[in-house]
């Protein structure tokens, strides 16, 4: 296998065959993994961590890489992989800004899942405001502690002397005894001084999560937005269906897309279009043919009808270039 530089070159250039295909997407969905441990499910899609839910992120991170242009450092404007290509980068500063850099393609992706899941799930709203609640309470009346792996931040209660600690279920028990009635941030120093020990902001918010018995009635009732859009599993069928009905030079013609190749660079590359009415034509007919496909197994058009063939290829695209690479 070659490096994660090389499978980049190989695919920016074109050269990726079926096993560097398979091996840079692999890549890909072990980083992936690794970063997204510590997030709870509220940033997943469909707010769950799974093992498809990780897959469909490195995918999609996949995608933005191939296919979409960032302004920002150290991209000025560029595809992710011609970026890196074009800075003689090697393995460590892709893996930095792919996936481990705060700012990273994956880690904007699970910022941008979690926003929407916040939108649509009231239960989760509460739980993010009590999350910052925590916080303030732990701002006022407690002392911030280094934790022993990777810097991650503890609290201890200021006014705390020796203790003895106490699982944290126990202080689960205890906290839902005492709850009622009382102030969160009383609740908050009650939790450090029950458990004995420094605890995390996450581990406090979950404790007294738990401990409360979630939202409110009327809220935890209240009806999530519930999204139009067909099931992303079945939508990836479709467009793979499709795929495999295409012949080899409308297949060609949906990876330039992919690539952002112009319509000249296909001509070039492409004997069967001589010229760009040819590949006009070539991109509506693929582009009615998955909508039709769609359609077929959907039973509806998931563009609304609004999309122009253009529009639907680079859309099929971003299901077709991922998953080319899981299968080749």
């Amino acid at each position: 296998m070659g490096s994660l530089a090389a499978l980049v070159k190989e695919f920016e250039a074109g050269r990726c065959v079926a096993a560097s295909a398979r091996a840079l997407r692999d890549v890909f969905v072990r980083h992936t993994d690794r970063i997204t441990r510590r997030y709870p499910d509220a940033y997943f899609e469909l707010g769950v961590r799974s093992t498809d839910a990780v897959e469909s992120l490195a995918d999609r991170t996949f995608t933005v890489c191939a296919t979409v242009s960032k302004g920002r450092f150290p991209f000025s404007g560029r595809v992710p992989f011609r970026a890196f290509v074009e800075e003689d980068f090697d393995d460590p500063p892709i893996r930095y800004h792919a996936f481990y850099a705060r700012l990273s393609i994956a880690r904007e992706l699970l910022r941008d899942d979690y926003a929407f899941n916040l939108r649509r799930d009231p239960a989760l709203r509460w739980r993010e405001e009590l999350h910052r609640r925590v916080g303030t309470a732990l701002a006022e009346r407690c002392v911030e502690v280094d934790g022993e792996r990777g810097g991650h931040k503890r609290w201890r209660h200021r006014a705390a002397g020796p203790a003895m600690v106490r699982d944290l279920d126990s202080v689960r028990d205890h906290l839902a005894r005492e709850a009622p009635g009382a102030a969160l941030k009383d609740l908050v120093t009650r939790a450090l001084d029950l458990a004995g020990r420094p605890l995390s902001h996450s581990a406090l918010t979950n404790l007294l999560g738990d401990a409360l018995g979630g939202p409110p009635g009327d809220l935890r009732q209240e009806e999530a937005v519930e999204t139009s859009l067909p099931d992303a599993m079945t939508v990836r069928q479709a467009v793979l269906g499709a795929w495999e009905a295409l012949g080899e030079h409308e297949r060609a013609l949906v990876l330039a897309l992919a690539r952002g190749d112009s319509y000249d660079d296909l001509i070039a590359a492409v004997p069967a279009f001589r010229d760009r009415s040819a590949v006009s034509r070539a991109v509506r007919a693929c582009g009615e043919r998955f909508v039709g496909r769609i359609v077929e197994d959907l039973g509806e058009d998931p563009t609304g009808g609004a999309a122009t063939p253009r529009r639907v290829l680079e859309l099929v695209a971003e299901v077709v270039v991922p998953m080319l690479a899981k299968g080749a």
